[in-house]
């Protein structure tokens, strides 16, 4: 009774009328953490890094997104073939019995620098990097990554200044296309 009652007022908080969707959710985080389990090792006995992988959907049909990418950029034929590898994995362990969508890909251009690994795989790229060094002020910088580590990223500006930014302070971080 007491956790009908607590899904009830988290389904009100967010809009919705049902418990149910609670339920899909926490279905939903515990899929994404068995698929995780099973891609990590064919990812990277392909030499590839996953980046990110997403899982949405519904009940009836589960959409399932792979992000992967190599130094100098995913190949489609390497989509393709992780796409097999992986689509053959979740059917031997039938991990999803009902319908799903697989889709294999690069994290893609637009798609926001979150960790160290994101700026160290695109050292030498044009970013534009959102930070906040303080409380009350955001700044925008623009530049080619120089380094990267776990604390903090560097980057050349436009007028040849080398500028360290923590990541901590950074909201939001894009690569920009040079032309």
């Amino acid at each position: 009774m007491q956790l009908t009652k607590e899904l009830n007022i988290f389904s009100d908080e967010v809009g919705l009328k049902s418990p149910l969707f609670y339920c899909l959710l926490k279905m939903m985080e515990a899929l994404k953490d068995r698929l995780l389990r099973l891609v990590e090792p064919i990812v990277e006995e392909n030499g590839v890094e996953l980046v990110d992988l997403e899982v949405k959907g519904s009940a009836r049909v589960i959409l399932i997104r792979v992000f992967v990418d190599v130094a100098g950029g995913i190949r489609i034929d390497d989509c393709v073939r992780l796409s097999r590898l992986i689509e053959d994995a979740i059917e031997i362990e039938n991990l999803i019995p009902g319908q799903y969508r697989l889709e294999v890909s690069s994290p893609g251009l637009d798609r926001p620098l979150r960790t160290a690994r994101d700026f160290q795989r695109n050292i030498g790229r044009l970013v534009e990097i959102r930070y906040s060094p303080s409380v009350d002020e955001t700044r925008i910088e623009s530049g080619d990554i120089l380094k990267a580590d776990e604390t903090s990223v560097t980057i050349l500006n436009q007028n040849q200044q080398s500028i360290t930014i923590p990541l901590a302070q950074i909201k939001k971080a894009l690569i920009q296309i040079k032309w």
